[in-house]
């Protein structure tokens, strides 16, 4: 059985990479003071730290969630409360209401999949109970909401570069009042820097991407494992994080929640083409939507792609996962599965719509970077997987 993807589940760095941008795109970077991370969980703990979460303390958190949202929360020395969320993912606010206590201090909010909540009624929920608003926008790096950029409307949004951009780690925080002041980040030590870059080639080279500069740096990789292995227990404390979760483990490491992004990173993230991004998501998306939408085995998660919205996957809902998803995986697509582990901390049966689609919500890459063949392969082999 080959496990291997066989087309890029995430961006990839090339030249188109960089263009001529087209007409403005809000980000969440427009929502207010960033510090650049190096993950997103750590800029999850980074806000907690800063808002002065510890010890006793409550955090509402959505049953449809990753353990990297849950670690922080533990790491801080809080106490998880889960909520559930509506079939729509939207935030079953009522149901949070209803598991206040007054220890609660922030409330949690993802835009899963790149598919905005609710904000206004979060921000209003928030402010008759004194509790901190929190936008997870991992998903979510473009886009608006209520007329506003993502991120705005809550006291801090946290985003995941690497989801987005043709890079291999970063994230960022982002106060959109002001608040960060003189909190400060680590600068990722210069050989970190280094690994991270020649991560984002190699990721590039495994799919082609860099024309006859291939057989150079394949070369160049060779050398690179070589002297990473005799520099690694130097450098141990200082390494980017990996960005793939293996396991249901995210490798959440709470001595490095000031770790700063890679100086690579953040510039390719500056020169990336936002128009380009958007553009060619949406219209992945829009295609995955007519061809797979109304498949027999399956259903979208979300049956229209609104204005403004730029997505961070396609998800599909499957009837038959446990099916389905071997005979992916043999073909080599990329499945991403959100919320794959739930928390073991959360009680059985709180909410039966984050259980089911735990296991069967499938996500599809959509990003910038993939080829019109590659997506498709990609449509094919998924009608194929649900015969």
């Amino acid at each position: 059985m080959s496990l291997s993807e066989k087309i890029p589940k995430n961006p990839v760095l090339s030249c188109l990479s960089f263009g001529r941008e087209g007409e403005p795109v809000p980000s969440i970077l427009d929502a207010g003071e960033v510090r650049y991370l190096n993950r997103g969980s750590l800029a999850i703990a980074f806000a907690l730290k800063h808002a002065g979460i510890s010890s006793g303390d409550e955090v509402l958190i959505p049953a449809y969630h990753c353990l990297a949202m849950v670690e922080p929360v533990l790491w801080a020395g809080a106490q998880p409360v889960f909520f559930r969320i509506m079939g729509n993912t939207g935030l079953d606010l009522e149901d949070a209401e209803r598991r206040l206590t007054g220890n609660c201090r922030v409330l949690i909010a993802p835009h899963y999949f790149g598919f905005p909540q609710d904000m206004l009624k979060a921000r209003e929920f928030c402010d008759r109970h004194g509790l901190i608003l929190m936008e997870d926008c991992a998903h979510a790096f473009f886009g608006g909401t209520a007329g506003h950029p993502l991120g705005s409307c809550g006291d801090y949004a946290i985003g995941s570069a690497w989801k987005f951009f043709p890079v291999d780690e970063g994230a960022c925080v982002v106060s959109p009042r002001g608040r960060l002041g003189g909190s400060a980040t680590k600068p990722m030590g210069f050989f970190s820097g280094i690994k991270s870059f020649l991560n984002t080639l190699e990721y590039a080279v495994k799919y082609r991407r860099l024309g006859w500069f291939n057989p150079v740096f394949r070369l160049a990789f060779r050398l690179k494992d070589g002297l990473w292995s005799m520099l690694k227990p130097k450098t141990a404390q200082n390494l980017p994080i990996k960005n793939e979760n293996r396991g249901g483990s995210t490798g959440f490491d709470g001595n490095r929640v000031d770790l700063g992004m890679s100086r690579s990173s953040r510039m390719i993230m500056s020169a990336s083409s936002k128009s380009r991004m958007s553009r060619n998501r949406r219209e992945n998306y829009l295609k995955l939507l007519s061809r797979l939408g109304n498949l027999p085995g399956c259903r979208p998660l979300f049956g229209t792609l609104p204005e403004g919205v730029v997505p961070y996957v396609f998800p599909l809902v499957m009837e038959n996962p446990e099916k389905v998803f071997p005979r992916l995986k043999e073909e080599g697509v990329p499945v991403i599965r959100f919320g794959e582990y739930l928390s073991e901390d959360m009680e059985k049966g709180l909410c039966r719509v984050s259980e089911d689609y735990s296991r069967r919500v499938f996500q599809f890459p959509c990003h910038q970077d993939l080829k019109p063949e590659e997506l498709e392969w990609m449509m094919n082999k998924i009608e194929e997987a649900l015969k």
